[in-house]
């Protein structure tokens, strides 16, 4: 208690480290609209953003946004599951520009091993968007955006644990026709990630490529991109298999254009979800997800500030999985959506529905509403309300001796009321919500069932501020998740986590100390249940820009050596260190 006071101390006299560039977010409502006229809680980090907090991976990066809680299975590499707002990993949609990806066995996409140095930015939506995107956007929506290089840039990294990655990446323009490329490989040894077992260390390696071309004509914008990621990691586990070898593939072929008046986009994209799992004596164990997808929009201007949004999106997944293979192995999924979008003076309105067709489940609806009101020029009230659903996953059906064919799809209605002042270097977000979760799929004795209520409440705080020299922030999350059925507690979602940051800038030297505090979280190691401990990790980094195209930076990571788990039984590195190069232009 006494660590979690001082560290209070410190986020209300600091803030949320911000800047001065607007925002501007694509995903929230399908459309580019500023971050504070979305009416929806979400963070957007870009390039330079990601560059400073010098995290390792991506899901410690998104360990630092409000709302969001990561629960690791040890280091780089390791399965990492990501919780927005308590809902469980296969609540959040994932989407690689534009593009849905993630396995339909797990019905999730593994982060681990999505490569920071190829994303450009990421939009962190909280709260349901499946009036938008349909399964899965029930909690909420990670749009990743990849890099497009402009310039050509190198960057070179090492670290505690044998990690080390390289990656190069730049474009060339011939009038209309722009073509981009990078290409990188990562590296690491790795520690043991078990309390008790294997002690053998569980590192991991990838290498990844994406090419791509843009090409401008007037008929409208004609773009192509392929992001291939393979990698390899060691695991842990009590059913044998210590290895698995990776493929995390998307693909896509788009246009965009005005025609008639309306702004049009068309993409079709193929994704593949491959993990084979290994080791001495084990013999290979396949699932792979291919899903191809085809998505339209258009969008109408009925009046000033007036936007109509209408589309359609169809996808269809195959898995494949070693024998017993599941009694099936396919779906679709075909979808209409619309939405409008209207500003009349202070007020602000959002809304849309959609209606999803899914093999063997007929049609789903979802809605969402939105209202806002700029009390002042920098002081807006919105409240929302919106409904979502997730459809049960292969393995959750049809696995043997575990699966069930008769689960339906989990269904959930989401409230929420927020806040946001934005004036000067201040900026301000306090947001509550909670959500009601019905047909929650949990295991119940040997097999799983759809528990009839799930609930989850909670808050949201991030405060900013930025000075000529001097950057400080912190976010803040509240959260209370039930199992009503159980009387418990929802596992590995603890009720407070507050991430703190502050730095300060000397001519072309900047340096940044962080921390970051979790409470106990409720866990269960069947049959036992147990209780994941409170922690407070603290960081210091810094960065020097040598000359122009060429900057150095540092990171020490848990730096006072804290022992803590965020998976009951999964240990976290101790002391870590990084060092890292970014040359450009060269």
């Amino acid at each position: 208690m006494l660590k979690f006071s001082m560290l209070t101390i410190a986020m209300v006299s600091s803030y949320a480290i911000a800047d001065d560039i607007e925002h501007i977010s694509v995903y929230a409502n399908r459309q580019s609209q500023p971050v504070n006229e979305t009416l929806t809680s979400l963070t957007v980090l870009d390039r330079e953003q990601i560059l400073k907090s010098q995290v390792r991976d991506l899901p410690a990066l998104l360990n630092l946004v409000a709302g969001v809680s990561v629960s690791r299975s040890g280091g780089r590499g390791q399965l990492s599951s990501v919780f927005v707002r308590g809902g469980n990993s296969g609540h959040t949609l994932i989407l690689l520009d534009g593009v849905r990806i993630g396995s339909a066995t797990l019905g999730y996409q593994s982060l681990a091993l999505v490569p920071l140095e190829q994303i450009e930015k990421i939009e962190i939506i909280r709260g349901p968007k499946a009036a938008w995107y349909g399964s899965d956007a029930l909690a909420g929506v990670i749009a990743i955006t990849t890099r497009k290089d402009e310039r050509t840039e190198l960057n070179v990294s090492l670290g505690s644990f044998g990690q080390a990655e390289a990656s190069i990446g730049g474009s060339v323009k011939r009038d209309d026709l722009r073509l981009f490329a990078s290409v990188g490989s990562a590296h690491g040894d790795g520690f043991s990630a078990t309390t008790k077992g294997d002690p053998d260390r569980d590192g991991f390696s990838q290498h990844y490529l994406k090419l791509g071309a843009d090409y401008q004509t007037k008929f409208g914008d004609f773009g192509w991109q392929s992001n291939i990621n393979n990698g390899f990691y060691e695991f842990d586990t009590s059913w044998g298999g210590d290895q698995a070898d990776t493929q995390q593939d998307s693909h896509q072929l788009s246009w965009q254009g005005d025609v008639l008046g309306t702004t049009q986009q068309l993409r079709v994209s193929r994704s593949v979800d491959e993990d084979t799992s290994f080791g001495d004596d084990v013999a290979r164990s396949l699932f792979r997800t291919d899903r191809d997808e085809v998505d339209y929009q258009l969008s109408y201007d009925l009046a000033r500030d007036l936007t109509w949004l209408v589309g359609s999106n169809w996808y269809q997944e195959s898995v494949q999985k070693d024998a017993p293979n599941y009694s099936q192995a396919q779906r679709t999924n075909q979808s209409v959506f619309t939405g409008v979008s209207y500003q009349w003076q202070q007020w602000l309105f959002d809304s849309a529905v959609r209606r999803d067709s899914i093999t063997g489940y007929g049609a789903e609806q979802t809605y969402q509403l939105s209202g806002g009101y700029q009390l002042t020029d920098a002081l807006t009230l919105r409240l929302s309300q919106g409904t979502g659903f997730k459809v049960p996953t292969f393995n959750e059906l049809y696995w043997p001796q575990y699966g069930n064919p008769l689960l339906k799809p989990e269904l959930s209605r989401s409230r929420e009321l927020g806040f946001d002042y934005q004036q000067g270097a201040w900026t301000l977000n306090l947001t509550g919500f909670d959500r009601d979760l019905t047909n929650h799929i949990q295991k119940v004795g040997d097999s799983l069932e759809n528990v009839l209520l799930a609930t989850v409440k909670g808050a949201e705080l991030t405060v900013a501020w930025q000075g000529e020299a001097w950057q400080s922030g912190a976010t803040y999350t509240y959260l209370d998740g039930k199992n009503e059925k159980a009387g418990t507690d929802l596992t590995n979602r603890p009720a407070n986590k507050l991430a703190w940051q502050i730095a300060r800038q000397w001519q072309d030297t900047e340096v940044g100390l962080t921390a970051q505090y979790q409470s106990e979280a409720y866990s269960v190691s069947y049959p036992s249940t147990a209780e994941l401990g409170s922690f407070v990790v603290w960081g210091i980094g810094a960065s020097h820009q040598w000359q122009q195209g060429l900057t150095f930076r540092a990171k020490v990571d848990n730096l006072f050596d804290k022992s803590y788990q965020t998976n009951l039984g999964y240990q976290q590195a101790g002391v870590e260190f990084g060092l890292s190069v970014q040359v450009t232009e060269f």
